[in-house]
């Protein structure tokens, strides 16, 4: 039998003093009431209640198993408030795991403001340019660049734009500006873990490959852009990872009319049911900061 709704049964009817109280107060019948109480009896070996036609009244046994299933059914009410409570606040810390890239030039830059907003949480941020298994690690969420093989996780595009062939000016000027891709075979191209095959689109509606060479190979996507920015060379790399300098003027882009969609990053996070607020909190900002 469920003890826990057989504890309830008895408390509201010991507290009720009625089988026909206990089930006003429950919102059942008093037949269900009064079958409840006998199976507890029978289950435990004892008579809980003596009854009259017109009051119970509790017994030896009776009395001691109140006091025990209420300070039962009061622990249970105590945790229910206090996870309820724990879920709806913004107190407490959330893991993440972000590459090292994103996590630099974007949220780490962000994060004076976050706090502003969210003194109670406290970030953990592990960098990986790595997939990780959100719930093997043990963390609420992380960024992920590219397409996901797992269905089950939940995930919410933060930003997605073209590859981006870009160079320093201090470059250029040197070497001069590619008019088309192929043009990419006569200059020290940059390239990371991802190799030197670049796509471009093929006007009209069709892509081409080209495999560039360089005398620099990178397996770092924030050292990549930095040696770019430094004149050392062409790097085709995502939008986002390129914006800031684009911006400031460190990186010029090359090639815009050839270039094609890149891969979409987006947070993800185990469940999309019952996310604790704080774990929310930090979704919604880096959503804030990677728009468009």
């Amino acid at each position: 039998m469920n003890k826990f709704s057989a504890f309830q049964t008895f408390v509201a009817a010991a507290e009720q003093g009625s089988f026909s109280g206990a089930a006003r107060k429950l919102r059942t019948t008093a037949s269900t009431v009064t079958k409840t109480v006998s199976r507890l009896e029978d289950e435990l070996g004892v008579r809980l209640f003596n009854r009259t036609t017109r009051r119970l009244a509790l017994t030896d046994h009776g009395q001691v198993l109140l006091e025990r299933a209420k300070n039962i059914l009061n622990e249970v009410d105590e945790a229910e408030n206090l996870l309820r409570n724990t879920s709806a606040s913004t107190r407490g810390t959330v893991r993440l795991v972000v590459p090292n890239l994103f996590g630099r030039l974007y949220l780490i830059p962000a994060l004076d403001e976050f706090y502003r907003r969210h003194k109670d949480v406290t970030l953990q941020v592990h960098f990986s340019d790595r997939p990780v298994d959100l719930i093997e690690s043990g963390f609420d969420l992380g960024v992920h660049t590219g397409d996901l093989s797992d269905s089950s996780i939940i995930r919410r595009k933060l930003t997605q734009g073209p590859l981006v062939t870009a160079a320093a000016p201090s470059y250029l000027a040197a070497h001069g500006r590619p008019q088309t891709p192929d043009e990419l075979l006569n200059h020290n191209c940059l390239y990371g873990r991802f190799g030197g095959k670049w796509l471009f689109r093929k006007p009209p509606s069709g892509r081409q490959t080209i495999h560039v060479s360089g005398n620099l190979a990178v397996y770092n996507g924030d050292v990549l852009r930095e040696a770019a920015v430094r004149g050392l060379g062409i790097v085709h790399s995502t939008w986002w990872a390129v914006r800031k300098d684009l911006l400031a003027g460190n990186l010029e882009e090359i090639l815009p009319e050839y270039a094609i969609e890149g891969s979409p990053v987006s947070v993800i996070f185990p469940s999309r049911r019952l996310v604790p607020a704080r774990v929310r909190a930090v979704i919604d900002y880096l959503v804030e900061i990677t728009e468009l």
